[in-house]
């Protein structure tokens, strides 16, 4: 009997020692040591504890930090791997809202010290709340996207007007490093879209939105469409349209067109990347209808392997509001927008076909109206897996 509970003792101490043993990581660790620099804008109060995620972009999980009053941060026993370092910070001085973003992406195979800049963010009247861009499935299991749509909301206590307003998508599909990086305060783009008016034909209420749709049509029981399509855009405010001799086109008999400034891959239709390729942004260039079209085409640009395909040059000063998407969490070291216009990224975890969307989520309700969360960082600002719900303003 002594045996027994002298054997049972000992394969006790064995099962603790063994579970404490599995506990040790079986990889060398390492330490990040990191500075963030706020700049001189910003005083010594304000820079204490502004937060540091740690982002393992192959594996997807986070490590969060917060900075001394001097901007230092460390992490410890970090495995080896590909990460980026986010700094997101606000505060509020004289009455104003401040936000800080900073991006900084690190290959960890030994101990590093590095420095995170920041750059201070302002919010935009105007800013994107959904993004429907992955499409869904027919009833026969085909791939339907014809319901896409991009939702601009005034964010603002004022009116706003949507003339003259376009939407951007940045030439790169984000699979490669972004070829345009040599070209600072500058974005580049494969399309164009513009909405049309004289400057005060389409206001935008506070608190309310516009939808430009793909095809202004009910999916769920028109006959071109789906009837498994999650969304109804009859009656979408603007639509992608492509004139061309095929037809092949849907023109919404309800929604204004918008005017095709630059549309580098022309074909029948304008699609977006239903995984996620298309980052966009919602830009204003200056002038008249004319105006932006010079402007446009006085700055294209071309690639030395392809000197026949132009893209369109954009200085940052015109972005409006940017939303980096990618494909997933592997494919964000591959960042089009520079970290002023967007410091972060997102994308429809469910990926392609999903009938899934990104929305902005919600900060707060003033007397009734939805304000949006707005810190030019689209890893915190946006939701992933949405249900699409155009003008449909809830938590």
């Amino acid at each position: 009997m002594k045996m027994k509970l002298h054997l049972t003792y000992i394969a006790v101490l064995l099962f603790i020692f063994t579970s404490c043993v599995k506990e040790v990581a079986d990889y060398n660790s390492y330490t990040i040591e990191l500075k963030v620099n706020f700049g001189e804008e910003v005083s010594l109060q304000n820079r204490d504890s502004a937060r540091v995620v740690l982002n393992n972009l192959t594996k997807n999980y986070t490590h969060t930090q917060y900075t001394t009053a001097e901007g230092d941060v460390t992490f410890k026993n970090i495995e080896p791997g590909f990460y980026s370092a986010t700094v997101i910070h606000s505060f509020g001085e004289d009455g104003k809202a401040y936000y800080l973003n900073g991006l900084l992406l690190l290959d960890v195979f030994s101990d590093i010290i590095d420095t995170v800049e920041v750059v201070i963010s302002k919010t935009n009247a105007l800013v994107v709340k959904e993004y429907y861009y992955s499409g869904c499935l027919t009833p026969a299991g085909k791939q339907y996207s014809a319901d896409q749509y991009v939702e601009i909301y005034n964010n603002s206590g004022l009116t706003q007007y949507a003339d003259g307003i376009s939407v951007f998508e940045h030439e790169s599909y984000s699979l490669s490093d972004n070829y345009w990086e040599f070209i600072s305060d500058t974005i580049v783009g494969r399309a164009i879209w513009t909405i049309p008016g004289e400057g005060n034909d389409y206001p935008i209420l506070p608190g309310n939105s516009i939808v430009i749709a793909r095809d202004a049509i009910n999916h769920q029981d028109d006959s071109l469409g789906n009837p498994l399509s999650p969304v109804n855009l009859e009656y979408a405010d603007f639509e992608f349209w492509v004139e061309t001799i095929s037809g092949d086109d849907i023109d919404g008999p309800f929604a204004e067109n918008m005017i095709e400034d630059l549309f580098t891959y022309r074909g029948s239709d304008y699609v977006f990347h239903t995984r996620g390729g298309s980052a966009i942004a919602i830009i204003r260039i200056p002038g008249n209808a004319e105006e932006r079209k010079d402007f446009i085409n006085n700055n294209l640009i071309c690639k030395p392997d392809i000197p026949s395909r132009f893209y369109g040059k954009i200085p940052n000063e015109y972005v409006i509001d940017a939303v980096e998407v990618t494909w997933d969490e592997a494919h964000a070291i591959y960042k089009r927008f520079p970290i002023e216009l967007d410091a972060g990224y997102t994308y429809v975890e469910a990926g392609s076909r999903s009938g899934k969307c990104i929305r902005r989520k919600v900060k707060e309700i003033i007397d009734g109206r939805y304000i949006y969360q707005d810190t030019n960082n689209s890893t915190e600002d946006f939701l992933k897996d949405a249900d699409p719900k155009p003008w449909i303003y809830e938590y």
